[in-house]
């Protein structure tokens, strides 16, 4: 869901971007660590601490590397914000991949994730250097963003009314909510007239009009195609801000043009590529 946070994990931990990691909601579980591993956590804040073999509680930091000693546990003590954390794992973890994915896929029972379930990791020396992310690179969190959006294919068959509502109004998000997709609640909008779609393409972070003038945005496990007006689309920066979203939180919109949301992508990624290189040169590897 938060895209941004486990590449961003993944670059401190010199792995390469597109390691896996595991993505956990509150109440995080309880992780034992057989052997010496080195993690960071991101993305939300649920207070993690370590209960070390020797008893001891040691409080972590988020977005940064922290040696974990063989015998320790790993648990998490109050959500103080966001609603995903990531755990990430020097050399990443030894999962089963599928089509170049180490994604996890409930329904086929894909790289789950239950109570008792064992995760194999590589062992590395202890280093001398525990990397950190400076406040100023991280994404912009917050429980009441500006989420900026493009404008879809049907936006323009809305009333005058309802576009004005779309750009102005703050919209709640849902108890009805999960990866699949995001309802909000806010004043129904309308179209100038009712139609019927042919389903259509759909994507990661794509904004339908419901059948009852509410709005969805389409998350990570988004269906490929939709029948139901698209309105507009999540520019891609601001994916990672929506995923730590949750029931209770409010969001507005705010349209802005493509080249504007490609600048903005081409600006972030520019940023993560001086963190690579600034890693790398740490460490004395290449970049990954």
């Amino acid at each position: 869901m938060d895209i941004i946070a486990v590449r961003l994990l993944n670059i401190i931990l010199q792995n390469s971007e597109k390691e896996a990691a595991i993505e956990i909601h509150f109440p995080g579980p309880e992780i034992f660590f057989e052997k010496d591993t080195l993690i960071a956590i991101g993305g939300a804040d649920f207070s993690p601490f370590l209960i070390t073999d020797s008893k001891q509680i040691v409080e972590m930091n988020n977005w940064q590397c922290t040696w974990v000693s063989a015998g320790s546990i790993l648990k998490f003590k109050k959500r103080s914000f966001g609603q995903r954390a990531y755990i990430a794992i020097k050399g990443g973890a030894s999962v089963k991949e599928w089509l170049g994915s180490k994604s996890t896929n409930g329904l086929l029972d894909f790289n789950t994730i239950k109570a008792n379930s064992q995760i194999d990791t590589q062992l590395f020396p202890k280093p001398d250097f525990f990397p950190y992310l400076a406040f100023s690179l991280l994404p912009p969190y917050s429980d009441s963003p500006i989420i900026r959006l493009i404008k879809g294919n049907e936006y323009d068959l809305l009333t005058h009314e309802s576009k004005t509502l779309l750009e102005n109004q703050p919209f709640g998000i849902s108890l009805n909510s999960n990866r699949m997709g995001i309802r909000l609640e806010g004043v129904a909008l309308n179209l100038e007239n009712k139609l019927e779609l042919i389903s259509s393409a759909v994507d990661f972070g794509t904004v339908q009009l419901l059948p009852d003038g509410q709005l969805i945005i389409l998350m990570a496990d988004h269906q490929t195609t939709g029948g139901y007006p698209r309105l507009g689309n999540v520019v891609s920066v601001d994916l990672p801000i929506l995923a730590q979203c949750g029931a209770q939180d409010t969001i507005q919109f705010r349209f802005i043009s493509l080249s504007e949301a490609e600048e903005l992508l081409i600006l972030r990624e520019k940023e993560i590529r001086k963190l690579k290189v600034t890693f790398s040169l740490l460490s004395g590897n290449s970049i990954k």
